[in-house]
């Protein structure tokens, strides 16, 4: 029997290229951004999401084959959104000579990180759909590796070693300690997201250190 993922089609039908197409396509995505609020991943449809950005469902179905190709596009937005953040931080610390300056920074890479996926419409929702629902987890670990990829490379260069297997596992252990670290702070519940992000921040900083110390 075929899994879930290799039975659900993700990819968007067409990419729209007409203002009034693209128009539709948004309020396409902020529909169900808004819904998945609302009522959650688990009960968003087609019918509803087109309900809401005042379209039939046939139109809905031009862009997309299902309501996960339409969390898949919201998803990857998101992602595309927090790499951004990464590849501008990146950038600033490629040409640094002192490690020391970038885990000075890694609180700014969580913040940043952390206001732009609360600036986009169900950034928490989308962010946990992505975690939670099977077909979409590909995405999410798409991102994560690619992320992963670029930080061995500024680690290496640091440590004056080759992207090993070994700092390849750091930098995996830290991106997605740091995408765990502003999920729980976007949570919101009973501790600031100030406090997170500052704890979370140090926690990557001791890692670092000792790792920096052993080499």
């Amino acid at each position: 029997m075929a899994s879930v993922r290799e039975r659900v089609e993700l990819l968007e039908k067409n990419q729209p290229k007409q203002e009034r197409a693209k128009r539709t396509y948004e309020a396409i995505l902020t529909a169900a951004a808004e819904l998945l609020v609302e009522v959650g991943v688990e009960r968003i449809s087609t019918n509803i999401v087109a309900e809401r950005a005042g379209i039939t469902v046939p139109a809905l179905y031009r862009y997309f084959p299902n309501k996960y190709a339409v969390l898949n596009a919201l998803g990857a937005a998101c992602m595309d959104k927090q790499n951004a953040v990464f590849q501008q931080w990146f950038d600033n610390h490629l040409e640094q000579s002192d490690p020391h300056l970038l885990l000075d920074d890694i609180y700014g890479l969580l913040k940043r990180t952390y206001d732009v996926t609360r600036e986009q419409v169900g950034g928490l929702e989308v962010v946990q759909a992505l975690r939670a629902v099977e077909p979409l987890r590909d995405v999410r670990l798409a991102s994560h590796r690619l992320v992963s990829r670029q930080f061995a490379t500024i680690a290496a260069a640091f440590l004056g070693r080759s992207a090993d297997e070994l700092v390849m596992t750091q930098a995996r252990l830290t991106i997605d300690s740091g995408y765990a670290i502003v999920e729980m702070a976007m949570e919101g519940q009973s501790l600031s997201a100030e406090s997170i992000l500052r704890e979370g921040a140090r926690m990557i900083q001791l890692y670092w250190q000792g790792i920096l110390r052993a080499d």
